[in-house]
C-alpha cells in the first residue's frame, strides 16, 4: 500500500494545539481506498482523564472520583499532532505492518468534500 494523501481533521470551533489535543487523521491510498484512526497526545489524554475524575467528585455518592478513561476504538499516542508526526508514524505503522490494525476502512461513498 502507498500513501497518497494524509489530512489531520480536527475541531474546526477550538483552537487547536498540536501539543495538548487529539484529531482524527485520514489517510487516502494511492488504490483511492480511505482510512481513519483517532491520534491523541499523552496531555490530552490527561486532560480527559482528570474531566472524568472532577465529574465524579461532584456526584460522591454515585460515583468515586477516580480518574479513568474508557476508549472504545483504537487511539494512536503521539508526542504532538503535526503533519510530519503523523505521516511519519503512519509510515511506519505501514512497514511495521499493523496499519490496518490501528485504521479503519472508511466506506467508499463517504465524500472527501467534508476534509478540512
Amino acid at each position: 500500500m502507498l500513501v497518497k494523501r494524509v489530512w489531520i481533521d480536527h475541531e474546526p470551533e477550538i483552537d487547536f494545539n498540536p501539543y495538548t489535543d487529539s484529531a482524527d487523521v485520514l489517510v487516502e491510498m494511492e488504490d483511492g481506498k480511505m482510512w481513519q484512526a483517532s491520534f491523541v497526545t499523552l496531555t490530552y489524554l490527561r486532560q480527559e482523564m482528570q474531566l472524568s475524575k472532577d465529574v465524579a467528585q461532584e456526584y460522591k455518592r454515585t460515583l468515586a472520583p477516580t480518574a479513568f478513561l474508557p476508549l472504545d476504538t483504537p487511539h494512536v499516542l503521539v508526542e504532538n499532532l503535526h503533519q510530519v508526526t503523523i505521516e511519519d508514524v503512519v509510515d511506519n505503522l505501514l512497514v511495521l505492518g499493523v496499519f490496518e490494525n490501528v485504521f479503519a476502512e472508511c466506506p467508499a461513498e463517504e465524500p472527501l468534500s467534508s476534509v478540512g
